[in-house]
């Protein structure tokens, strides 16, 4: 996140919180007319009415960050077809693949031994709306890393995936694998 975005939380959080302000003095104030022997009924419903905006644009943001966000895992079986419309949308146009951020990835290969790993990313292909290969990246973060890496995927994936290194990728290299999938089984 930019400087621009940490400046517009803070600017949206002063905004909300002044919102809760008001709301909080006009239901004291409408606690204190009901002392009196006053109708408190007018201030008690702008204070609800303030409080709402808030509460409001906060329940929203929730259900859109659920709606348009990167799972933080990517699971798949891929032991029977899996439908790319079964996936989290990703809120790219490429027909064919979902390109997610994500930072995990959990598998369950074709020959039924499971597959974890920490990864920067995830791809899943698709032909005719079923997924058809899933590839995933992870760049080294230290000297060594991209070796003990690729062995340690192609340990775990076996026979069920192909992994491959860079080691020109950046300071300390990267590793990519790849994991077909049968849609016809």
């Amino acid at each position: 996140m930019g400087a621009g975005g940490a400046v517009l939380i803070i600017v949206v959080g002063a905004v909300l919180l002044f919102f809760v302000a008001v709301a909080l003095i006009l239901l004291v104030a409408a606690g204190v007319v009901r002392l009196s022997g006053k109708n408190p009924k007018p201030l008690a419903w702008s204070g609800v009415a303030v409080l709402a905006v808030p509460v409001l644009f906060v329940a929203t943001l929730v259900v859109w960050a659920q709606l348009v966000r990167d799972p933080d895992t990517i699971e798949l079986d891929l032991r029977e077809p899996v439908l790319l419309s079964s996936l989290p949308e990703d809120n790219e146009d490429f027909p064919g693949i979902r390109d997610y951020d994500s930072d995990h990835v959990v598998l369950v290969l074709p020959d039924g031994e499971r597959f974890e790993a920490e990864v920067d990313g995830v791809l899943v292909w698709s032909e005719d709306g079923y997924v058809t290969r899933v590839t995933f990246d992870r760049r080294a973060r230290e000297a060594g890393e991209t070796e003990s890496l690729t062995r340690e995927w192609e340990r775990k994936l076996g026979g069920g995936g192909t992994v491959e290194a860079d080691a020109g990728y950046s300071d300390h290299g990267r590793v990519r694998a790849a994991v077909l999938a049968d849609p016809t089984s």
